[in-house]
């Protein structure tokens, strides 16, 4: 039984029935596990404790763990217990490719240090920085790899041997990456720019990046405020959402301002309301879902997932919190879960997000 502690009224009295379904759940990573917002008192929760402890990524309800014994990534979701093998980022798994690609306007030149990078960067030196699996296209997984200012998107499939990583491609500063219900994948730079890629196929079944596409450029100077991190989420209605974070420090978050893509300008447009006022955000630098919701409507979860990241340093204060949620209507900032005891590292806390099909 996981180590399982609600964020939510006391348990219900003998006798009282529909207990309202958890939305999502908080993993931190030492192993706890909690759910919100409310949830039945004995929850159908598998594994937990050590064993959900010491993840290095996260997407929907899985945690991925670098299993250097096996030398294989290893999927395990404490809400199902179900666990899948994924090949590890080595350099008998990543396979270079080197496939002609469309290029559609995203900035092109030569000299400007890939192949260099590309060189540099072995395949002992990624890390999965985000993982995000297609609802669309079954068994078909992408990641960001390599390092925090400078990564590549690589796919694979559930029944692979490996990943494929385009060599035409460039090195970007990936903040997030979502998939789309057009069936392509999106991938969100630090510079506001949103890249579109085509998957496409070999004979083999390997998938591999067939095109590329800057659909949305950037304008970060257009923007006041400082920004220091970004969220790509798929809403409900359509939409890709451009989620950007006011942090005047790493460990004070101001606020939110939501955007959603304009495809005739190519530039993003704010909106102050989340699908007319039906849906509700949780973001996370590992795993984030947009949900459908008349009681939270227009409002962001979020968490104190900054650890790791490069503008962070020990000697700054943490908010008194691992998760909170900002009103989009008022404004305001509010604590959801008090800061636990817990080691600083680099893995940041992220949410698991139930299936509709699992015993959450």
């Amino acid at each position: 039984m996981a180590d399982e502690l609600a964020l939510a009224p006391p348990p219900p009295m003998a006798g009282e029935q529909d207990v309202p379904v958890a939305v999502a759940h908080l993993a931190l990573p030492d192993g706890k596990l909690f759910t919100f917002p409310e949830t039945a008192p004995v929850p159908h929760v598998h594994g937990g404790g050590e064993d959900s402890a010491g993840y290095v990524a996260a997407c929907d309800g899985w945690l991925l763990f670098d299993d250097d014994e096996f030398d294989v990534l290893r999927l395990t979701s404490p809400l199902t217990g179900k666990t899948r093998l994924l090949p590890a980022l080595s350099e008998d798994t990543v396979r270079i490719r080197d496939n002609a690609i469309e290029v559609v306007g995203a900035p092109w030149r030569d000299g400007d240090g890939d192949a260099a990078a590309q060189s540099d960067a072995g395949a002992e030196d990624m890390s999965v920085r985000k993982l995000v699996m297609s609802p669309y296209d079954a068994g078909l997984l992408a990641a960001v790899v390599g390092r925090e200012h400078f990564a590549k998107v690589a796919l694979c499939t559930m029944e692979g041997f490996s990943w494929s990583l385009s060599a035409r491609d460039r090195w970007r500063w990936y903040d997030d990456a979502a998939f789309h219900s057009d069936g392509r994948l999106y991938a969100l730079t630090h510079g506001e720019d949103l890249v579109a890629f085509d998957v496409g196929y070999e004979d083999t079944g390997e998938p591999v990046v067939s095109r590329v596409e800057r659909v949305v450029r950037g304008d970060r100077a257009a923007r006041p405020w400082h920004t220091r991190t970004h969220y790509l989420v798929a809403s409900r209605a359509g939409p890709l959402l451009m989620v950007s974070r006011v942090m005047p420090d790493a460990g004070t978050t101001r606020g939110f301002a939501v955007f959603v893509p304009d495809m005739a300008s190519r530039r993003w447009v704010e909106v102050s309301r989340l699908d007319a006022g039906g849906e509700a955000l949780y973001v996370g630098r590992l795993s984030s879902r947009a949900v459908p919701s008349l009681d939270d409507a227009d409002k962001i979860f979020f968490l104190d997932d900054t650890d790791g990241m490069s503008f962070r340093t020990e000697r700054q204060p943490r908010p008194p919190y691992h998760a909170a949620v900002y009103d989009m209507a008022g404004g305001k900032v509010s604590e959801l879960l008090p800061r636990q005891p817990l080691v600083d590292g680099k893995t940041p806390v992220t949410w698991l997000f139930p299936d509709d099909d699992d015993d959450a």
